[in-house]
């Protein structure tokens, strides 16, 4: 399963709309990220290099702009609450402080957007593992195995797939029109996960062992309930940066018209 938030080519979509000041007044984009004509008969291939071009800018952040790096990138909470404490994982489950590690190895595979519009979908994967590092609370059941605890996590997940996509509408300030983000979706596919739970039953390290033994051995039922929550935080997350940074860059600067 893989993470959060991420990947550094979702990013790169979003940091395509970086200003060099944070002002009201109209922003440039950088010389490094390459912009795409509306006029462009491959309007879609250049978006697909420019945003796949930009993740090895966005690695280290780019102090000038005032824009942190995305290698480790903050993630929203994930919380899961079982109202049905009959089914097989009824846990709640409860991750914070998370950073998300590796996102900047993620690959464009496609873009679709139509010229002029207010919506773009983009599928994007990252091949390599991502590891989400942070804090957690438990407390349920798995199977017939009570649960409990709280302290230091990590995640691991490898094998990400998303199709995401975001629209909005113009928005005129100062005679300029900018894109009003008013929406954000993702919807993932993972591969394997691995987890790792400190201080488990108070630190009881041989229960604690065997529990994270027991969720990774049967870690497909987790992931039925982690799917969800994770697409919200992901969406979350980047919505939260689009809304931003969309904000700062006109509409035809981004995407010049010819």
């Amino acid at each position: 399963m893989s993470s959060a938030s991420a990947t550094a080519a979702v990013s790169a979509m979003l940091l395509l709309l970086l200003t060099t000041h944070a002002s009201a007044a109209p922003g440039k984009l950088p010389s490094s990220f390459k912009t795409c004509k509306q006029n462009d008969p491959d309007f879609n291939g250049c978006l697909k290099q420019a945003m796949q071009s930009a993740a090895p800018l966005l690695k280290k952040g780019i102090p000038s702009l005032g824009v942190p790096s995305i290698d480790p990138m903050p993630f929203a909470a994930i919380k899961i609450q079982q109202e049905n404490k009959q089914k097989p994982v009824a846990v709640d489950l409860e991750f914070d402080n998370l950073l998300v590690y590796e996102m900047s190895r993620g690959f464009v595979d496609s873009v679709e957007m139509v010229p002029g519009s207010y919506r773009m979908k983009a599928h994007l994967r990252v091949d390599d593992p991502m590891y989400m590092i942070g804090t957690y609370k438990v407390d349920g059941n798995v199977l017939v195995l009570p649960i409990k605890g709280n302290g230091a996590c990590n995640l691991t997940i490898v094998g990400f797939e998303a199709d995401m996509e975001m629209w909005g509408e113009p928005l005129e300030r100062d005679g300029e029109v900018y894109w009003d983000i008013k929406n954000f979706t993702v919807k993932m596919e993972v591969g394997k996960v691995h987890i790792q739970l400190d201080n488990l039953f108070n630190g009881d390290k041989v229960l604690g062992d065997n529990m994270n033994k027991f969720l990774n051995e049967n870690m497909d039922l987790l992931v039925q309930d982690l799917k969800a929550p994770i697409e919200l935080a992901l969406a979350a997350t980047h919505m939260d940066v689009a809304k931003r940074l969309f904000s700062k860059v006109p509409y035809n600067s981004v995407f010049p018209p010819s």
